[in-house]
């Protein structure tokens, strides 16, 4: 488990999963000092890092966990394979990286506003079921709203703005970009077809031809006029999620059916239901296409051409690259700024003797496997004698050095939710029974979240309803 990854209760993960680093560094950089009086642990591009800044971020992560005693704080570094080396190391680099990220966005001309603020606050919110819940959540969590906004919410959107100028300054961004992307996939656009459909299941001991047969009865109903499509849908519908929609289940490019449905779909026109049920491993499927899109003579010209949901997903597509993009650039930039970290000096508070908690774990893992722990100071005189035991695997001591500082965020860094957090608005939600996956390889399906640490979209939350079952 890497320090910067570390939460230090499961409040504050429904309070938007904060890294330890960035709930708490945040707020230190300022009552720590960065260019104060002491010791300097690291320079980046001249910036001073303070060893008092980082000696105060373990105390306040030692207090906050619980850690306050050398037992308790020599148990949790051995358990999680650190040394006192590691932790100074993955704190200056969560610095060096703010530092980095401050001067690149000087240089970009990037700010956060305070209408930025408010409106993330306002969706933040709107995930819990009350402000009162959302104030419960941020008290169990050790946080007020401002630290919230300081710790959290701030360097979130400032990072989301940095990945977004980095973008559209080396890469291309905006609505040119996406409509270059939906002029490259228009071929793939083209003939797209949206469908709705009903599901039936089978109800408690009916056979495969009973089903198929009520399917074919309401096919039927449906063609004279004695109940609608819509109708039929709310009243027969095993799948909820497109119930609630009127069968809907989106357009077949952004989506990846089943082959029965695929095949069936690709029969339809405009306004056309299937002759006959479709069956597939969920069950019969009645389908009607709601919509075709066709390509306008002389190809797309604008956004305001397509079919939102495409508009959508070519916004996805365009937020995860800008996301990957992100993360290679910050490794660039990381390499080419002047980083110096001094040695670590002595009689820090926090670097104690790990050597009896490492001793401790090994017992127990060894009590655990049924056999007595190697002692450390017989191992001279086993060799002496030619007989020394293999050394015991060690269970919980390793010396892992921590990774580099996250490059585009840290990780888990996503908007606060109370439990499930709340659909995306506007987010057609699937049908029951499969994920609803864009097609390999396909350039306009490809409605996919965006990578950890991915600051120019990580805020999506998932849409709330049954996965379609013609989904594969």
């Amino acid at each position: 488990m890497k320090f910067t990854s570390f939460v230090k209760s499961s409040a504050l993960k429904r309070v938007g999963a904060v890294s330890l680093t960035l709930a708490l560094g945040a707020g230190l950089v300022g009552c720590g000092g960065n260019g104060a009086g002491g010791a300097v642990a690291a320079t980046v591009n001249g910036q001073n890092i303070m060893e008092q800044t980082v000696t105060d971020y373990v105390a306040q992560f030692r207090a906050d966990s619980g850690l306050e005693s050398d037992e308790a704080w020599g148990e949790w570094m051995v358990a999680n394979n650190y040394t006192p080396e590691t932790v100074r190391e993955e704190v200056i680099e969560y610095y060096v990286k703010q530092d980095l990220y401050d001067q690149a966005a000087a240089e970009y001309n990037v700010a956060v506003e305070q209408a930025d603020i408010d409106e993330a606050m306002e969706q933040t919110k709107a995930m819990f079921e009350s402000d009162e819940a959302f104030q419960q959540a941020l008290e169990a969590s050790g946080m007020t709203e401002e630290t919230y906004i300081e710790t959290n919410l701030r360097p979130r959107l400032m990072e989301s703005k940095l990945a977004e100028a980095v973008a559209n300054a080396e890469n291309g961004g905006g609505d040119e970009a996406l409509l270059a992307q939906a002029q490259s996939a228009s071929d793939q656009f083209n003939g797209a077809k949206r469908t709705s459909h009903i599901l039936l299941t089978a109800e408690g001991d009916e056979t495969d031809e009973a089903l198929q047969a009520r399917a074919q009865a309401l096919i039927d109903q449906i063609n004279a006029g004695e109940i609608s499509f819509e109708d039929a849908v709310s009243q027969n519908s095993q799948d909820s999620g497109s119930a609630a929609k009127g069968g809907d289940v989106g357009w077949n490019v952004l989506n990846n059916f089943v082959t029965e449905y695929t095949d069936a779909v690709a029969g339809l026109n405009k306004g056309d239901m299937t002759a006959s049920p479709v069956k597939s491993e969920f069950g019969y499927h009645i389908i009607k296409c709601t919509d075709v899109f066709e390509v306008p003579e002389g190809g797309i010209t604008s956004l305001d051409q397509l079919p939102t949901e495409f508009v959508d997903a070519l916004r996805n597509m365009q937020s995860a690259a800008a996301g990957q993009n992100f993360t290679t650039w910050y490794q660039e930039y990381r390499e080419n700024a002047e980083v110096t970290v001094n040695p670590m000096p002595e009689g820090l508070p926090y670097a104690i003797d790990i050597a009896p908690y490492q001793k401790a774990a090994e017992e127990k893992a060894a009590a655990a496997e049924g056999e007595p722990a190697a002692d450390p100071t017989a191992q001279d005189a086993q060799a002496a004698e030619g007989d020394q035991a293999p050394a015991e695997g060690d269970a919980a001591g390793a010396d892992q050095a921590p990774a580099e500082g996250d490059a585009a965020g840290a990780e888990g860094d996503t908007a606060p939710a109370e439990g499930d957090q709340a659909p995306a608005e506007g987010d057609a939600a699937p049908a029951e029974g499969a994920d609803q996956a864009p097609a390999e390889g396909d350039a306009a399906g490809a409605d996919q979240a965006p990578a950890e640490g991915d600051a120019a979209g990580a805020d999506q939350a998932p849409a709330e309803g049954g996965q379609a079952p013609e989904q594969q």
